[in-house]
């Protein structure tokens, strides 16, 4: 079981900035959802963190949203037992109350901010938001030029693979699954972020038997995808979460009744068993008179794709280096006494006392 969860809800892809705030933190949803508005580093994250900790300690589940560009920092937090959340409304992702009073609250952190410290730093702040933004533009750019070199690769394999013998192999392991009906919910644990990939181990955790799926060439996303079909089919409860360089393929699923993960590895030759109940080795699946044909033209794309992804990663950690700077101004004018009464008076109306 799912003791602690803890998932991105957003995705920095090679198609651009992709959110799910919208179905994740849908007012409607909730008897409360607090709307925070404020700068970068002025507490918004501590505030979600001090609410959901005071909650587990009242013995309630936390689920977790982490920031996909700072994974150190929260863009939300829900807890289904008191119908409550929080989440960061500002952006990249900009969130207004849709039915304020009645479902969601606003809450506005520029009360507590020093303007006259700020309009000090205003030089600071314009140059660095600018060139935040300008980094994360060019990154994102990049992103999509590796993108397209990886779907190139991804169709070359797939012209090397035996479709029906991987079709097979995905039925039988949805076959062995046994679970309640519920169907397939996106929960996504990794992110491209400042600090590279990130992947979270909600998941790892939970399971009680864990599955590689060693890739051969971008085959294993073929494979997960195939899994996926066939689990829906089957109208199984899981959940899966999806590749953050090409959102259209599933890298992994977690199973919660039956307590498996199945995961994308690397090549079969450079996967550590310890930590794994089996491997699936992609190359029993891709026809090598095939691949043969079709090598040099896959190592071009690989090599692009790889090449443009360093360059993107290169550029969105210059970027998290500039918020990192930004932080720090703000940090300096902030009234952080009176954003923890605040929060102490949220988690107290919460939590009754």
């Amino acid at each position: 079981m799912l003791k602690t969860e803890k998932y991105f809800a957003a995705m920095n892809t090679s198609g651009g900035f992709i959110s799910c705030f919208d179905k994740i933190f849908d007012p409607a949803k909730f008897d409360t959802l607090y709307v925070i508005k404020g700068g970068p580093g002025t507490g918004k994250s501590s505030m979600m963190r001090r609410t959901a900790e005071a909650a587990e300690k009242k013995g309630h589940k936390v689920c977790y949203y982490y920031c996909s560009s700072d994974p150190g920092s929260l863009d939300g937090i829900v807890i289904p037992s008191l119908s409550f959340g929080m989440l960061d409304g500002t952006s990249p992702h900009l969130t207004d109350p849709k039915y304020p009073g009645a479902a969601d609250i606003l809450f506005d952190f520029y009360p507590f901010f020093d303007a006259a410290k700020l309009k000090k730093r205003r030089d600071d702040i314009i140059s660095l938001t600018d060139k935040c933004s300008l980094l994360h533009k060019k990154s994102s750019s990049y992103r999509g030029y590796a993108g397209a070199a990886a779907r190139e690769a991804l169709n070359i394999v797939s012209s090397c693979v035996d479709g029906e013998k991987m079709t097979a192999a995905a039925r039988r392991e949805a076959e062995q699954i046994k679970g309640a009906a519920g169907g397939a919910e996106h929960r996504q644990i990794s992110a491209f972020s400042a600090k590279g990939k990130i992947t979270l181990d909600t998941f790892e955790k939970a399971a009680e038997k864990t599955v590689g799926v060693c890739d051969e060439h971008g085959s294993a996303y073929l494979f997960m995808n195939k899994l996926k079909e066939e689990l829906k089919k089957k109208n199984v409860s899981f959940f899966y979460s999806l590749d953050t360089l090409l959102p259209e393929n599933c890298e992994a699923v977690f199973l919660p009744d039956a307590c498996v993960y199945y995961r994308v590895t690397g090549r079969m030759a450079d996967t550590d068993r310890n930590g794994f109940a089996k491997l699936i080795n992609m190359k029993r699946f891709v026809r090598a008179d095939k691949l043969k044909d079709v090598r040099k033209r896959l190592r071009i794309c690989e090599n692009i794709k790889n090449t443009l992804g360093e360059q993107s990663e290169r550029l969105i950690r210059e970027a998290g280096a500039a918020h990192d700077r930004l932080e720090a101004i703000y940090k300096t004018a902030v009234d952080f006494d009176g954003v923890k009464a605040e929060t102490d008076g949220i988690i107290k109306a919460l939590l009754k006392g």
